[in-house]
């Protein structure tokens, strides 16, 4: 009888071990959900986030053509990987300064964040549809949409930033991965660059150079 006993609690035992060492296991650099360096995957029902900065600029236009320049808005923070990490001599450990995304719902800057998007496969391609909004005074918002390639430069795509009731918008904007820090496209989720040369505000008579970096995640696949 005290045999039998003794299995039985070190199956408990070992049953637990496990159970906690798969819960260590599922997350990764800030305590977020661990996938790729580029982000999550987009799994039904997570909730879509979103780390976006943006500036503005006359770019190649006159100063009577753009009268703007410096940060344009952010959402979350991209921290600063050349900080390193927590243990200079572990690949697997956390960065000093990770990327700080805000989920839909979620609050930044003294604001609400709210998030939409898709990034659905199309053939070789990802059909990109995405849009975030950040409300209160260093508010404004970001509407992408394209075609993106797994790499190379992204031509045609469609880029619209506002900010206190000004919106910037292009449709000949280039994207481009900068593969050294995890950034690419797939299913449910992007992070890129873009540039737009001729971003215009028609009713102000504007026209400026925009450059924005964006990490979606958790997007409709």
């Amino acid at each position: 009888m005290l045999s039998k006993l003794v299995a039985v609690c070190a199956f408990m035992i070992s049953a637990l071990v496990v159970a906690c060492s798969g819960t260590a296991s599922s997350t990764g650099d800030g305590g977020a959900s661990s996938s790729s360096s580029s982000g999550s995957s987009g799994s039904p029902g997570a909730t879509p986030r979103v780390t976006f900065d943006s500036s503005i600029s006359p770019g190649a236009h006159s100063a009577k053509e753009c009268g703007k320049t410096g940060t344009f808005f952010t959402v979350g923070s991209f921290g600063n990987p050349a900080l390193g990490r927590v243990n200079p001599n572990d690949p697997e450990s956390p960065l000093k300064d990770p990327v700080r995304p805000v989920d839909d719902g979620g609050d930044d800057q003294l604001g609400k964040v709210s998030v939409s998007c898709s990034v659905k496969a199309n053939g070789e391609r990802f059909d990109v549809a995405a849009h975030a909004e950040l409300t209160g005074a260093n508010g404004g918002a970001v509407t992408v949409t394209g075609s993106f390639a797994r790499i190379g430069d992204q031509p045609s795509i469609t880029v619209a930033l506002t900010k206190k009731g000004e919106t910037f918008s292009a449709t000949n904007c280039i994207a481009r991965f900068d593969t050294t820090v995890g950034q690419a496209v797939a299913a449910g989720r992007v992070w890129a660059e873009v540039d737009c040369a001729n971003a215009e505000q028609p009713s102000a008579q504007q026209i400026c150079a925009t450059r924005a970096q964006l990490r979606f995640e958790n997007c409709t696949q």
